[in-house]
């Protein structure tokens, strides 16, 4: 039991320490402006509104990370009764390279989607609620404006291209984006003498 709390105790230690090397666990948040230039069957659509993002991963080294990305774009969904907000955006499996200390590039490909925003839908109208999907990808370049300890704030210009299936027929959009990222390394220490 004490080996088992000692574990703990020195794992909890390693994650809460800074890492200066940047390689370790990363999250980050970001907010923005997007524009959602949408094209459907039977219209185009172009809006500016709200961007989100977020990763998730793990810095391999300090040059390079593998991440799990999400991008969300709001837009204004006005093909039916109700003019809603919409997410034209997804989730990807991405790389992070940094190309020197502050400037850095991620590719990722993963599923493109189209759904409601929390904020903004009826649930009593289930057509609201639904969620649709297809194929997408996602391109970044960021610059790093400051950094310290395991902590940094970055500029980002995001681009996300994808194709999603919906009932009146397959939409294709490209949505660009201007971020503030928050990132966060976390170093983590494995003692495997003591597993």
């Amino acid at each position: 039991m004490k080996h088992s709390l000692f574990t703990f105790a020195i794992f909890l230690l390693s994650i809460s320490g800074f890492s200066q090397s940047k390689k370790g666990f990363v999250f980050g948040f970001a907010t923005g402006l997007a524009n959602s230039n949408l094209i459907f069957p039977i219209k185009n659509q172009n809006h500016t509104n709200l961007a989100l993002s977020w990763k998730v991963g793990y810095m391999i080294n300090p040059k390079l990370a593998f991440l799990i990305n999400g991008a969300v774009s709001i837009y204004e969904y006005s093909l039916s009764d109700r003019k809603k907000l919409r997410d034209f955006g997804g989730v990807f499996a991405s790389s992070q390279y940094l190309v020197t200390d502050e400037f850095w590039i991620l590719e990722g490909i993963g599923i493109g989607t189209d759904a409601p925003v929390l904020y903004d839908f009826k649930p009593k109208n289930t057509a609201e609620t639904n969620y649709y999907s297809g194929l997408g990808v996602v391109s970044s370049i960021g610059y790093e404006i400051y950094q310290k300890k395991n902590f940094a704030l970055d500029l980002q210009a995001r681009l996300n291209y994808s194709t999603v299936n919906l009932p009146i027929g397959k939409i294709n959009g490209i949505t660009t984006a201007l971020l503030v990222v928050l990132t966060f390394i976390k170093m983590c220490i494995l003692y495997s003498s003591m597993i």
